[in-house]
């Protein structure tokens, strides 16, 4: 009588064990903070320079602000985007606002009217991950984005 307490007791001990552990593996991983993407086919690298919510009428916002800047006046690149907070899946993105300005030429839009692909992984409190492409045309130039990768720990969590 008492092996079999005893076992019931370890086989409770292990089920509580691992229903414990799979609800921490629930949350999504948080990856490094790296943005990449191939613009007109040249890879280049981004920095994110801030994130914010902001509340709409039936749910919040998300927006990330991308930057990446040379030492020279006349090469820049921003980008910035928004989407409802916390929600995942594909082609949810509701604005992505790309603007260049890169040898005395600029080069501004909304790639809502271009075509754009995305998929967003994950969007919490703490992080967000997505992957995109896009073509975009202003009357005078075609921007062509392939490979896109947002993954962007936040420096503190959203509250």
């Amino acid at each position: 009588m008492k092996k079999t307490t005893i076992s019931i007791t370890i086989a409770l001990l292990l089920l509580v064990t691992f229903i414990s552990c799979s609800k921490d593996n629930d949350e999504p991983v948080c990856l490094e903070t790296n943005i990449t993407m191939k613009i007109n086919g040249e890879l280049q690298n981004f920095q994110a320079i801030g994130r914010g919510i902001d509340l709409r009428q039936n749910d919040y916002e998300l927006s990330i602000n991308l930057d990446r800047r040379s030492d020279s006046p006349f090469r820049e690149q921003t980008f910035y985007i928004s989407l409802p907070y916390k929600k995942t899946g594909i082609n949810i993105f509701e604005k992505i606002i790309y603007h260049q300005y890169i040898n005395n030429t600029l080069f501004e839009g909304d790639f809502v009217n271009g075509e754009l692909q995305s998929k967003v992984i994950t969007n919490t409190n703490k992080c967000f991950y997505a992957t995109f492409s896009g073509k975009l045309n202003d009357g005078n130039q075609e921007v062509n984005i392939t490979e896109g990768s947002i993954s962007y720990q936040y420096e503190s969590p959203f509250d």
